[in-house]
């Protein structure tokens, strides 16, 4: 019973340094000035759409229509940087549509905001 008393609370070891890492992180990102911060938003949107958007598509494409026509998901993503080099409005739809989506989301909640 003893030995309870004297454990520190909250994680330890490898999670409380990852979680004090995402803690820091996130304070250094919210105290930016409002230029930067706005900077910052649009750069990690883009990487988002350039990243993990492909790589979501792969992963819906493969679950419900069966394997990528071209090869796995390198040959995906050669086509996705392929097509945004030829200018095909499909990819640039995908690596704007995270910024996009987050813009009409603050949009929203600004509009939900003054209705109250």
């Amino acid at each position: 019973m003893r030995a309870l008393a004297r454990r520190p609370a909250g994680l330890r070891g490898l999670g409380q340094t990852l979680f004090n890492w995402f803690v820091r992180a996130r304070d250094y990102y919210f105290s930016q000035s409002r230029p930067i911060f706005e900077a910052l938003t649009l750069g990690l949107a883009l990487l988002v759409g350039l990243l993990v958007m492909p790589a979501l598509i792969y992963l819906a494409g493969t679950y419900t229509l069966r394997a990528y026509a071209n090869g796995g998901v390198f040959a995906l993503f050669f086509d996705f940087y392929k097509g945004l080099i030829e200018l095909r409005p499909s990819c640039w739809i995908v690596v704007a549509g995270p910024f996009v989506f987050l813009t009409l989301f603050r949009i929203f909640r600004f509009v939900l905001r003054k209705i109250d």
